[in-house]
């Protein structure tokens, strides 16, 4: 008899579960399919990650319209109608900001809210009947209680008793929903960090397939919201001291040899400088670069000092004159700031401003930064066609480099252009035709470095390919070409080279090489002195005559200084690493305290008191402190 009781009773409340969340039930699975739309209509990896979006879209949208089932008649329909308009509207405006720029709207845009009446023309452009289906939540909730009279018998309240069950039971759903995606994503990348910290994923779009766009716009949202980098009061006044200290000078040596010339900027993927000017079984590993660098200016000892940003930091740090951020990047949770960045500079001086990647906008949040740096327009993977996939992003540096020719000749001059390339990311696989350097089975090479030496080989090559269509299509002789390493590969490749040209092993796989090309001037050789990418932005701007007006440059021009510097910082705490001068080099010990470090005179590297490097060591860990606070806190005004 109690057997048939608590039957009777489950069955009841079954029944009564389902009248009360009819509604719900369907707004919930109308959730999942207006994620799953949002995807497919934007190719955004449709089917890639479907089901894992399917089951956190019907997890989320348990977690957002579940509560109502434990609500009465008029709470339940306002609550419901408010929420199906809030999300409704973040789908409407991340489809239309993702049809616009290829990327993903943030929560900081919301500062930045009032710009967005500049471009209502272009939003009215881009309506399109696609997004009536963000509209049918808030409709289908309107046409249910302008009817509920007529379908009276479908309205069920539950009992105090029954909302405790189905209150589980709605926490039940999320909580096996969530973990179902987080099981899957520790499965198979060992980490779930990216559910949860948006910051960690370089690409958004793989990311968004994974947890959908409004788990994501929520998670953004969360992670500006709990953000403890507060900037107070007494940082904004060190850093007005610090940058009325900071007297920014153009000096006259070089300045406006290359004035009013284009300046292109090529960014060579994972390029160390450990393989210039080097050979393997008697072979050139980067003929072309070698070549490059007895043309023009070559910095043999030039350093990136990136944060967990990658590509992304090299971009923000040579742009800025700014140091990258130990623990967050720039490029995603620092988009809309106001930076003075070279881009900028060349804009307000006349010149238009391009950048080149072949990859998808949304890819470390490029959409979004690239105004703010002053970049007119990105030419992205939509504008160029893989002719053979090459790599793991598809596109080959020769489809790249050939591709975007057409568009540099119908480019107004004087123009800013930076080509990133792609091929030689890691993992480093080429097909095997393309990979033409003869080495050996029996080198000291493991599998990552020999396939390194492949496609960096096969990378010079397009590189040097690139420079002779210039040359045919007379680009070369009126331009500043620039030629630069982003990162290093990770692959240990100076040590297979038997090669240590810095004072301290960690720091030579992040050397990278530096070449300046100005034809038709007496601009080449070599120089020797510890340099990195904070010194880009004002080494340029003085070449191409241009007074750099604010003062929170890092970075010195290399060619009017004898403060050469180099500052690595420790992951996560920010703290500094090493510095290397011209003069000392010093590094820091495990347990962080100064006095347990190594200070070695230079060039000698003769090890001596850590009290001579303590000057240098505070200096210098004041500027890193000030370039955080300049960007966490918007201080470039």
């Amino acid at each position: 008899m109690k057997f048939k009781e608590k039957l009777e009773s489950l069955t009841k409340f079954t029944l009564d579960f389902l009248h009360a969340g009819w509604l719900v039930f369907l707004l919930v699975w109308l959730f999942a399919l207006q994620n799953d739309f949002f995807n497919l209509s934007l190719d955004i990896f449709p089917e890639r990650y479907f089901i894992r979006r399917t089951v956190i879209s019907l997890a989320l949208g348990t977690l957002i319209f579940g509560p109502a089932i434990l609500m009465k008649r008029r709470a339940k329909y306002c609550y419901l109608f408010i929420t199906s308009i809030l999300f409704s509207f973040i789908l409407f405006c991340q489809y239309l900001f993702y049809t616009y720029s290829g990327g993903f709207l943030q929560a900081s845009a919301l500062f930045y809210a009032g710009e967005g009446l500049a471009i209502l023309d272009t939003v009215k452009a881009l309506l399109t009947y696609k997004l009536f289906i963000f509209a049918v939540g808030p409709i289908l909730i309107l046409a249910s209680w302008l009817t509920k009279k007529r379908y009276a018998f479908l309205e069920k309240y539950l009992l105090k008793k029954q909302k405790l069950g189905a209150g589980l039971l709605i926490l039940f759903f999320v909580i096996a929903g969530y973990g179902y995606v987080v099981i899957k994503e520790k499965m198979e990348s060992g980490t779930i960090a990216p559910l949860y910290k948006y910051s960690v994923s370089y690409d958004l779009n793989s990311l968004i397939s994974k947890i959908n766009v409004v788990n994501y716009s929520l998670v953004d949202l969360l992670t500006l919201a709990t953000r403890t980098e507060t900037v107070n009061a007494a940082d904004t006044e060190l850093v007005n001291v610090w940058l009325n200290s900071n007297e920014t000078k153009t000096l006259p040596k070089n300045f406006g040899l290359a004035k009013n010339r284009n300046l292109i900027i090529i960014q060579v993927e994972s390029l160390e400088n450990a393989v210039i000017n080097q050979k393997i079984n008697g072979q050139e590993i980067t003929p072309q670069l070698n070549e490059l660098t007895h043309t023009g200016l070559y910095f043999n000892n030039y350093y990136a000092p990136i944060g967990p940003g990658n590509t992304a930091d090299t971009e923000f740090v040579t742009l800025n004159s700014l140091y990258a951020l130990p623990n967050e990047v720039a490029f995603i949770n620092y988009a809309y700031d106001n930076y003075q960045a070279l881009p900028k500079l060349l804009k307000n001086n006349g010149y238009d401003t391009y950048a080149f990647h072949g990859d998808v906008p949304s890819f470390w949040n490029r959409a979004n930064i690239y105004p703010s740096l002053g970049y007119d327009k990105m030419f992205g993977r939509d504008d160029y066609k893989i002719s053979r996939e090459i790599g793991p992003f598809g596109l080959g540096d020769e489809d790249f480099f050939t591709q975007s020719l057409p568009h540099l000749k119908t480019l107004p001059q004087p123009f800013l252009a930076t080509l990133i390339t792609l091929s030689s990311h890691v993992p480093f696989e080429l097909p095997e035709d393309l990979e033409t350097l003869n080495i050996s089975e029996n080198s000291n090479l493991n599998w990552w470095q020999y396939h390194y030496l492949q496609s960096i080989h096969y990378a010079d090559k397009t590189i040097g390919n690139f420079i002779d269509t210039l040359k045919q299509n007379n680009l070369y002789n009126n331009s500043l070409i620039v030629i630069i390493g982003d990162h290093g590969s990770n692959t240990n490749i100076s040590r297979a080279l038997n090669i240590s040209a810095s004072p301290f092993g960690d720091l030579t796989g992040t050397q990278v090489p530096f070449v300046i090309l100005l034809p038709n001037t007496k601009f080449q050789g070599t120089i020797s002195q510890p340099a990195s990418h904070l010194d880009f932005y004002p080494t340029l701007a003085n070449l191409l005559g241009l007074k750099i007006t604010t003062k929170t440059i890092m970075g010195k021009d290399l060619l009017n200084t004898k403060e050469f510097a180099v500052i690595h910082r420790n992951s996560v705490s920010g703290t500094i690493r090493s510095i290397i001068t011209n003069t000392l080099a010093y590094h820091s010990s495990a347990d962080g305290i100064f006095e347990h470090g190594e200070c070695l005179q230079m060039p000698k590297q003769v090890q001596i008191d850590t009290q001579n490097c303590a000057e240098i060591f505070k200096r210098k860990n004041n500027e890193i402190k000030i370039s955080d606070l300049l960007i966490r806190g918007n201080l470039f005004k």
